[in-house]
């Protein structure tokens, strides 16, 4: 007798097992399917452009079957968009507007997360919980504590996951990148002796004065309670706070405000600003060229908060990184330190590689030697001080992203096997990014930390930071405890 696919799974989720294959494609030819089935859960800005995108290149592999937004309008635009992407009519696509009905989908292989940041470990943890392999867009945790959990419901339940790390990969935009990690850890430099890392500054001018629907709408409309979950609850409901809408309730279009997306990540209730925004890309390549490894300490020199009604998030900042190999990092915005948005390499003997996403414009006062280039007014995505730094091919080649930067996921739930980018490897740049956030609360202090055992190392720091706000109903500790029972451990 065959076995359907979807019978095979209620057995296996039935008798407490998680399976460690779950692809359509196990069940040979009677399957239902040979894609991958996919759901993406957040319906904004980079889940209607990035991840919809990736799904779109990777038709030989997987398809979109259902789509996820507590935004009754954005769910209904993610349709659009979607017959838009790939030319056809999506009638199969399934919409929900609660994302646990996603994750209790048996006939769903695996998740892409584009949720505002505070979500993002609770999904992924939940996720690993209920048998889906996961793409979470960075930052992945606002906490070590829910950066930590991830890691351990990955690995305990045996799921593939993968970072929205683009900068790791050898095309677009990650191209200046790899290349630049490769010519370092190929030791053009000698020994490395400092990082120069600029990230965005977050500085609006102003509030957005965007229309404001201060009612709190109907749930059936856009569920503001799902829409905090881990976050506080003692808050009014604003457009502002949340998130732009490309129409209003009539369907007529909002008109158009520069930003009008990103409310959200003005607030330390939802994000940790562009230190994660900015800095989960660029901290990840900095610490990449030293094989992976974290900092010893952290600590803010200067920084500017935002004080709005409700942006509240980092401004300017220059922070220091120190690590066990000498090595000390300037993290900093460019109107306080005139670093560009990029990752710059100094050699022991003042040699330089520089690595960014694009060709950038540089002063006259700052222009590179001439000698080997027609142009010196600028800077290329990969560039140096001398043409020998990055000049054939680099003697170290690391694992990286040599297709589209979704391929790897889909890649990896075929095989089972880890992506480019390991979880240990997303905590690693995770982690980093929250001290920078500490520091930056309690500038002037040095925070210490002990990137092996990953706790900092001033016991009053473990127990004050360690962990984020976050409501009960919506923890993740509850959630590793069900993981811990589930798998005996």
């Amino acid at each position: 007798m065959k076995t359907s696919r979807k019978d095979f799974l209620k057995c296996a989720l039935a008798a407490g097992v998680f399976p460690t294959i779950v692809p359509a494609r196990v069940l040979g030819a009677s399957a239902p399917s040979n894609l991958l089935q996919i759901a993406l859960i957040g319906c904004g800005r980079i889940g209607t452009s990035m991840d919809i995108g990736g799904l779109v290149a990777n038709q030989d592999l997987a398809i979109l079957t259902t789509a996820c937004d507590c935004d009754s309008v954005r769910l209904a635009n993610m349709k659009t968009v979607a017959e838009k992407r790939y030319g056809r009519k999506m009638d199969h696509l399934k919409l929900e507007m609660d994302y646990r009905k996603v994750l209790d989908d048996p006939g769903i292989d695996g998740v892409m997360i584009c949720t505002q940041d505070h979500w993002h470990a609770r999904m992924v943890v939940e996720a690993c919980y209920k048998g889906k392999d996961v793409y979470v867009q960075k930052p992945m945790a606002l906490s070590v504590e829910e950066s930590e959990a991830i890691v351990e419901a990955v690995r305990k339940t045996k799921r593939v996951f993968h970072i929205g790390t683009q900068q790791r990969c050898d095309k677009g935009i990650g191209a200046g990148f790899v290349k630049g990690v490769e010519y370092v850890r190929s030791g053009r430099l000698g020994k490395i002796a400092r990082i120069d890392l600029g990230i965005i500054d977050n500085s609006p001018k102003s509030e957005w004065q965007v229309p404001s629907l201060e009612r709190t709408p109907d749930p059936k409309d856009f569920d503001f309670d799902l829409w905090l979950g881990p976050a506080s609850d003692a808050v009014r409901y604003s457009q502002l706070r949340t998130h732009w809408r490309p129409v209003d309730e009539k369907g007529k279009p909002y008109a158009k405000i520069p930003g009008q997306n990103v409310g959200w990540l003005q607030i330390k209730d939802y994000c940790t600003g562009n230190i994660s925004g900015w800095g989960s890309h660029h901290v990840d390549i900095a610490q990449w060229a030293m094989e992976n490894a974290g900092p010893i300490s952290v600590k803010c020199e200067k920084v500017k908060f935002l004080g709005g009604r409700l942006f509240n998030v980092h401004d300017d900042c220059l922070i220091t990184y120190k690590y066990a190999n000498g090595v000390e990092m300037k993290l900093g915005t460019p109107r306080l330190t005139g670093y560009r948005c990029g990752v710059q390499f100094f050699g022991e003997n003042g040699d330089w590689i520089s690595t960014c996403r694009h060709t950038t414009s540089v002063p006259e006062a700052k222009r590179v030697d001439t000698a080997y280039k027609a142009k010196a007014d600028f800077w290329r995505a990969c560039e140096a001080n001398r043409k020998g730094l990055i000049e054939g091919e680099p003697e170290v080649k690391i694992v990286h992203n040599p297709f589209n930067h979704h391929r790897p996921w889909f890649l990896g739930m075929r095989s089972r096997q880890d992506t480019n980018v390991t979880v240990e490897e997303a905590n690693v740049s995770t982690i980093s990014c929250i001290l920078g956030y500490h520091a930056m609360n309690e500038a002037g202090r040095t925070i210490g930390w002990d990137p092996k055992k990953r706790v900092f190392t001033n016991p009053d720091d473990q127990k004050r930071l360690y962990s984020c706000f976050e409501r009960p109903q919506f923890a993740v500790a509850p959630i590793i405890r069900e993981i811990r029972k589930k798998v005996g451990a």
